[in-house]
């Protein structure tokens, strides 16, 4: 390769990065350990899509995983109150996709691992969220 070449390369490169990952640059490694690994779930889909496509035939503890999960976008440092979830989940109260809201589901998600609470009333993901999926 010529050397004119390799400098197009290289600056079509950097054009990539830079529309990827804004002009902020890459994220940074504490950025990247505060978000849950996410594999193939798509958080760009709208929340009554999120819900129908990965909390459909799964228990209370886990459709309250899957949505606590889409409002924080899978990071596991952001807290959400119980109001909020609850907001979110009486706009899909269908049975084809949540159901009727029961405290006990939040309860139980704790128990198993996928969420925690570190105050009254708030809930964050755990790293383990994805066994909920």
């Amino acid at each position: 390769m010529e050397n004119e070449e390799l400098s197009k390369i290289i600056a079509r490169i950097e054009k990539l990065e830079k529309a990827a990952f804004g002009a902020g640059g890459a994220k940074t490694q504490e950025q990247k350990k505060n978000i849950a690994s996410i594999g193939n779930t798509n958080f760009s889909l709208n929340e009554r899509a999120f819900v129908k496509r990965y909390a459909s035939k799964k228990s209370g503890p886990e459709k309250f995983t899957i949505l606590l999960a889409h409002l924080v976008c899978g990071n596991v440092d952001k807290e959400i109150e119980i109001s909020e979830i609850t907001k979110h989940w009486s706009k899909m109260s269908a049975k084809n996709l949540l159901g009727k809201f029961n405290r006990f589901y939040s309860n139980d998600a704790k128990t198993k691992g996928w969420v925690d609470s570190k105050k009254r009333g708030s809930y964050k993901l755990t790293k383990e969220w994805e066994n909920a999926l």
